[in-house]
């Protein structure tokens, strides 16, 4: 479980989160949106301990991520991980080193259970086939299914998505989508979705958190986020 408190942090001597508050049972999915630079990012990054709060505090499974030891926030860290929006693939690996890579960070060393994990999560997103292949041979669609198998290589409690079908054509973001639901349906992780694509929404999460320069205005279920009568959120779905 997340549980964010009355959270500010200021950067730059600029307050970009003003009083973020809200809990996010584990199984249940998150959608956060806001237009650019209401502080979407940086709530990620907090979740992450990477901006430690100016007030108020990140909460994660019971932990209170910037009040505990470094081996206590080391070890929340390790349950999250991050599909970046262009993927973010070494161009000198093979898709096989690109999806084991987080293995061989966190010190594993069994190579069969490596090729293993690196071809579940291969099959998982369609692309079992690619193991030789590099970056460069792939498409924007493909490589991004990709960073969706390497987020998921070492079986992340939660897994954050930060624009997942931005850039890519209506074909290609359905396929992205497509894999993004399996994830949902075997309850693999919990997921966080920043995205701007409003059509995906009710299939990403059954919460959305709505950010309006860094004030909270929603946090509530996608249905009940329709029938909001706030002027922001209306214009915004306009």
């Amino acid at each position: 479980m997340i549980a964010v408190k009355e959270l500010r942090i200021s950067l730059g001597g600029r307050e970009i989160l003003q009083g973020i508050d809200f809990v996010l049972p584990f199984g249940e999915n998150l959608v956060i949106l806001g237009k650019s630079g209401s502080g979407k990012t940086v709530l990620i990054k907090s979740l992450l301990g990477i901006y430690p709060p100016d007030a108020g505090s990140v909460i994660i499974d019971g932990i209170d991520i910037y009040n505990c030891s470094k081996e206590e926030l080391n070890s929340i860290k390790k349950r999250f991980a991050m599909v970046f929006q262009h993927a973010a693939l070494l161009d000198s690996f093979t898709v096989f080193q690109n999806v084991a890579l987080p293995l061989y960070e966190r010190g594993e060393k069994d190579e069969n259970y490596i090729r293993q994990r690196v071809q579940a999560c291969l099959q998982l997103v369609g692309l079992e086939h690619t193991l030789k292949l590099y970056p460069a041979e792939l498409s924007g669609g493909m490589r991004k299914r990709i960073g969706i198998a390497r987020a998921l290589v070492y079986k992340p409690d939660y897994l954050i998505f930060d624009e997942p079908v931005s850039g890519l054509d209506p074909i290609t973001a359905n396929e992205t989508l497509y894999y993004m639901t399996q994830i949902i349906k075997n309850n693999t992780a919990t997921m966080i979705t920043i995205t701007h694509d409003i059509s995906t929404i009710d299939q990403l999460g059954q919460k959305v958190l709505f950010i309006h320069n860094g004030e909270q205005i929603y946090y509530d279920s996608y249905k009940n986020l329709m029938s909001s009568d706030n002027s922001i959120i209306r214009k915004y779905f306009s």
